[in-house]
């Protein structure tokens, strides 16, 4: 069911539900799908719109302006309002939805790297991470299945040699709107589920608790009315979940008198990115690179028919479509090679993980290098408040995020471009020019607007990690706040360690994880 609070009488108290989640972006959707048609009462509270597409109102928007420390301002002055959208679907309405699932290497900590690690491997995850992936239209969950991907993308990646530190990977991406814009996806589902309330323009400005924050209350919000607060309203429910972005989650629990913080102040603390040398080097070959090696780092859109039966195999569509209706038959995403780090490379190493993306030129005899890689967590690099700037409708203090690399992952990417230049180099290249000067420090690293310029990528990880103790961390096992016994959080967030992966696949499937536990805690009720 669709409601608009501003409908709602001023002081409206909306109340016995079982779940309220905040945000109607990647997570608080898949939340929501997930949960249904179920027994469940759920109450989804969006900041936007129905017919929100494209970009977001610029009021709106500008609750998400916001401050940024020294480093992130020679990087990405409008991050924060360029890298996140404050509407419903959230930032499904602008990405290309690119999606692998976290490397084992990802979710173990590594000694002499990082010491951090998730409470489960990516075996915990598998049944929820293909639940996720049908969100994509993606087909078969069989990102290792490489004769698979040698045959549907006429390609092979470069042959193996003794010693190799890099191997292929696979990464997909959904472009089409009707599908990773996830409030196109879901519309009618969420509209006509009996359970299920989807309230907009509703804000959450505070939560409150009882006096030893370890119960939430209630919801304290509010709409817009012509670009002001409009009328006040309070929210109450069992439990609650907050879905709104790795920054505006943080923000929400600062707002609400640190709620979550542990005694080493670290709500808000480890926040990280992904890192991008986008045209990080040039390498020329002596003689041209064989097509289908090229085509194995060239995005190609795939169609593909299902089995008709449960254990069959997806049937590769490559004749042309003779009448246009006939797409709605196949699953149809983009598909690539990349070039990964092998788990031996990674620990032999001590670096972070790293992905490689190989742009050839029209006279495949050359190619610019793209890296993006991981970052470790690191408790300098945090989001606070900026109590000296407050934002333009319900004048509460906007996030400031002060984004920092450190030596470790200064060394990441140098270690990790080198040893992309001795693979290609193994393979025939006889001359390579760096573009990037990644010489000294990070802050002496190529900025915008030169070529080769470090960049800020739109990921936001990890500045309130699950830990098994609240010593270590905001969140437990089943997201849920150590010391709040009915307040989760679902997001990138929560995210111990970041890997290299786009975290969108992994995001939803945690908010899966999450959605079912919370069915099953009701169960239990």
């Amino acid at each position: 069911m669709y409601l608009h609070a501003d409908r709602l009488p001023s002081g409206t108290i909306l109340k016995d539900f079982d779940i309220c989640i905040v945000g109607a972006g990647a997570a608080g959707i898949a939340m929501a799908q997930r949960l249904a048609n179920t027994s469940l009462k759920v109450i989804l509270l969006v900041s936007g719109s129905p017919a929100d597409r494209g970009l977001p109102d610029e009021g709106r928007q500008a609750l998400y302006h916001g401050s940024a420390g020294d480093f992130l301002q020679k990087v990405d002055p409008v991050f924060l309002r360029r890298s996140r959208l404050n509407m419903y679907g959230g930032t499904t309405n602008h990405f290309g939805f690119w999606a692998r699932p976290l490397d084992r290497a990802d979710t173990m900590p590594r000694p002499g790297y990082r010491d951090a690690g998730w409470l489960f491997d990516e075996r915990e995850l598998a049944p929820w991470y293909i639940d996720a992936h049908r969100f994509g239209h993606f087909g078969p969950f069989n990102y290792d299945d490489m004769h698979f991907w040698e045959r549907v993308l006429y390609a092979r990646c470069f042959d193996p040699l003794p010693g190799d530190k890099l191997t292929g990977a696979i990464m997909r991406a959904q472009y089409e709107e009707r599908l990773h814009d996830f409030q196109v996806q879901f519309r009618e589902q969420l509209k006509s589920a009996p359970n299920i309330t989807v309230l907009f323009n509703a804000h959450l400005l505070t939560i409150k608790t009882d006096e030893n924050q370890r119960h939430v209350i209630e919801l304290n919000c509010s709409t817009i009315a012509g670009g002001k607060a409009g009328a006040p309203f309070t929210v109450r429910a069992r439990d609650y979940a907050l879905a709104c972005g790795g920054i505006e989650n943080v923000r929400l629990l600062k707002l609400s008198g640190d709620l979550g913080n542990n005694k080493r102040d670290q709500l808000g603390r480890g926040f990280m990115v992904h890192p991008l040398l986008t045209n990080a080097a040039r390498v020329y070959f002596d003689q041209p690179v064989p097509s289908d090696i090229r085509n194995f780092f060239r995005e190609q859109q795939i169609r593909l028919k299902p089995s008709e039966t449960a254990r069959g195999e997806y049937q590769h569509m490559v004749a042309p479509l003779v009448h246009p209706e006939l797409v709605f038959e196949y699953l149809t995403f983009n598909a690539w090679g990349v070039l990964a780090p092998t788990h031996q490379t990674l620990l032999d190493e001590q670096i972070g993980n790293f992905r490689i993306i190989l742009y050839f030129g029209a006279d495949a005899a050359s190619t610019i290098v793209n890296l993006n890689w991981e970052q470790t967590p690191d408790d300098a690099s945090r989001i606070t408040l900026n109590q000296e700037q407050v934002d333009p409708i319900f004048g509460q203090p906007v996030a400031h995020i002060d984004w920092r690399l450190n030596e470790t992952d200064k060394r990441s990417a140098v270690r990790a471009l080198e040893i992309t230049l001795d693979y290609l180099r193994d393979r025939g290249a006889s001359r390579q020019e760096m573009i990037s000067d990644v010489g000294g420090g990070a802050e002496d690293w190529t900025f915008p607007p030169g070529e080769g310029a470090l960049e800020a990528g739109d990921h936001h990880i990890g500045a309130l990690r699950m830990s098994a103790s609240p010593a270590d961390g905001i969140v437990d096992i089943n997201s849920r706040l150590h010391r709040t016994d009915n307040l989760y959080i679902a997001g990138s967030a929560i995210f111990p360690t970041g890997g290299y992966v786009n975290p969108t696949l992994t995001i939803v499937a945690l908010s899966l994880r999450l959605a079912d536990h919370l069915k099953a805690v009701a169960g239990r009720r």
